[in-house]
């Protein structure tokens, strides 16, 4: 068997033995569709939509370049309920990858295989770093289809028909940039999902509390003793740093002014790009990091098996 050959058996495994890499993510998907047919009711007939005040102000304020750019951001922030989801699922994944075999002893079958170390661990990051998020990736492209396409239908005839307008060319453009935006977040996240392996490959046991109390008590060691907050600030700056460069940190939508809350939609379509953090130093000296720590993590599997 090739190399390319037990590496994709490899992956498959990985699935085989973690359904919920993919069910999680896909029950996400299948909610978004099932609250966009039922979200204000199922109607019996045509949908009729009053407007007043500030919601009036900003539908009409929908028009053109700025619709565009409402749709484009719309489009762009269905992949992120998906995405948080499996960030969830795939931090438990990685603590219990190279865990669970040596607590089950399946590694010692494993190891009987003409399979290294290296590819085994690569293998499970590159799960969580390229196959997870090209799988969310994918289910955000259906449900964007989906969504649009029910809202189109929808509220054909009314008020907001504007909208939800469709444009064909700007979600192609905008699913460009995700799918950038899907690798530049594997490579920023890339040294949390090598630390995790490590933990995975070190600890006996309580594989979350290895992950979650150590930092913790960093913090409150810096805090008791220098009275200083680095150690946060630096995990908080690596969890959501991604994040905040596509502008979600920018806080609610102001509600007091149309021509605010117009403005807020075309920074946000500015900031989806998140090409910038690759000119950012951090993101390659974690990648960086995230290197010696699968290196590290591939030498406890060749010498750790709990027996």
């Amino acid at each position: 068997m090739s190399p390319s050959s037990t590496f994709l058996t490899l992956l498959r495994r990985e699935f085989w033995e973690h359904r919920g890499l993919l069910y999680a993510p896909l029950a996400v998907a299948v909610m978004l569709v099932v609250f966009t047919l039922l979200g204000g009711g199922m109607p019996r007939g045509a949908i009729t939509v009053e407007l007043h005040g500030n919601a009036a102000n900003f539908v009409n304020a929908m028009t053109g370049p700025q619709q565009r750019k409402f749709f484009g951001v719309v489009v762009a922030s269905l992949i992120v309920p998906q995405l948080l989801v499996a960030m969830v699922v795939t931090f438990f994944y990685l603590l219990d990858s190279l865990y669970s075999e040596r607590k089950d002893r399946s590694i010692l079958f494993w190891k009987s295989l003409p399979v290294s170390d290296g590819m085994t661990v690569v293998s499970k990051a590159a799960v969580a770093l390229v196959a997870v998020p090209l799988i969310v990736y994918a289910m955000s492209l259906a449900v964007s289809l989906v969504v649009f396409g029910v809202l189109g239908l929808k509220y054909s005839g009314t008020p907001l028909a504007t909208l939800v307008e469709w444009h064909t060319f700007d979600w192609f453009a905008v699913q460009g940039v995700v799918l950038l935006n899907v690798a530049i977040a594997a490579l920023w996240y890339s040294p949390i999902v090598a630390a995790l392996l490590m933990i995975s490959a070190a600890a006996r046991r309580a594989t979350v509390l290895w992950a979650v109390v150590p930092p913790l008590i960093l913090g409150l060691v810096e805090r008791t003793t220098l009275g200083t907050d680095h150690v946060p600030r630096f995990l908080t700056y690596r969890l959501i740093g991604f994040f905040d460069a596509m502008g979600m940190g920018l806080g609610r939508p102001p509600q007091g002014s149309t021509a605010e809350q117009v403005d807020r939609v075309a920074t946000l379509y500015d900031r989806i790009n998140a090409a910038p953090l690759l000119l950012n130093v951090d993101l390659w000296l974690g990648v960086a990091a995230a290197i010696a720590l699968l290196a590290i993590a591939i030498r406890l599997r060749r010498w750790r098996d709990d027996t």
